[in-house]
């Protein structure tokens, strides 16, 4: 058994990263429907990053209560769920035939490259954008205000990846999905970065005992996203990249210390509104001090 987790420890990342986008391609080899496609790979691969994430913690404090999973649920379905569904798909794939229809994009995104290809640079450019806007939310304080939502956990499970407020992720959208409607990307290269972009987001929140040894200079994996969410700002204020963390390497905000594992979870805030309708209000709320 050890050795099997042991195994299981090295492949899962990677397994998980191609055997969803991989579902997806077999998906729509068999003629599955674009616009639900992405949604059952997505799902499937999530409920494997759950049931595994009890079979192989990494911390089994960390592990969510029935009431943490409710209140998961209500971030899942208004921010992931009911938004996404106007934003990030079905209103891109709408407003991407808004714009071809009436000549409005530059048509510049290289639809002629292999889809892995399109991926690739999907992934490296969209990164980029999100990598700015993350950084930007721990140095300016009214994005700080709407990003400590996400930073309100004292603890890291698949499901907290659903805790943002709606305004970020409508930020998000802005930055790493628009720009590229806007030169021309296709309705099936959004489709398979969509896939890639939220099991990598699955992942990395996950409590699983994962090592990714040197894909970790790659990828923004949950050994390096822990560290994130440190409640020590000298730790948290690094590694912002979603997928492609080698951006972080690149203008200096890489952390991953050796020897020791990331303490407290959360924010240095002791008072900071408990439960989802408080927490929509809280960016806006009048305080003197909105610090970590």
């Amino acid at each position: 058994m050890t050795s099997a987790k042991n195994i299981l420890r090295i492949t899962f990342y990677p397994a998980m990263m191609i055997g969803s986008l991989s579902l997806l391609w077999l998906l729509l080899d068999h003629g599955a429907a674009l616009i639900w496609a992405p949604y059952v790979a997505v799902i499937i691969a999530g409920v494997i990053i759950l049931c595994t994430e009890r079979f192989l913690p990494y911390r089994t404090d960390w592990r969510p209560h029935l009431r943490d999973f409710a209140e998961d649920g209500v971030f899942m379905i208004t921010t992931q769920i009911a938004l996404p569904l106007a934003l990030t798909w079905l209103a891109a794939l709408s407003i991407q035939r808004f714009i071809a229809s009436n000549g409005l994009n530059f048509d510049l995104w290289p639809d002629s490259w292999p889809i892995l290809a399109q991926l690739a640079l999907k992934v490296i450019a969209g990164d980029f954008l999100r990598y700015w806007l993350h950084r930007a939310a721990h140095t300016w304080m009214p994005l700080w205000r709407l990003h400590e939502v996400h930073h309100h956990p004292d603890k890291l499970y698949t499901t907290n990846v659903f805790r943002f407020h709606p305004l970020e992720k409508g930020l998000q959208f802005l930055a790493d999905t628009l720009p590229f409607m806007l030169i021309g990307i296709g309705s099936e290269a959004l489709a398979w970065y969509f896939v890639f972009y939220a099991v990598s987001g699955l992942l990395q929140h996950s409590n699983i005992d994962v090592r990714l040894g040197s894909l970790n200079y790659v990828f923004s994996g949950p050994e390096l996203h822990r560290w994130h969410h440190s409640r020590k700002p000298i730790e948290s204020n690094h590694n912002y990249a979603h997928s492609f963390v080698v951006w972080d390497i690149i203008f200096g905000t890489y952390f991953r210390p050796r020897g020791r594992k990331v303490e407290t979870l959360g924010l240095i805030d002791p008072h900071y509104p408990q439960g989802f309708l408080r927490q929509m209000s809280a960016p806006f709320r009048s305080r003197s001090n909105a610090a970590k």
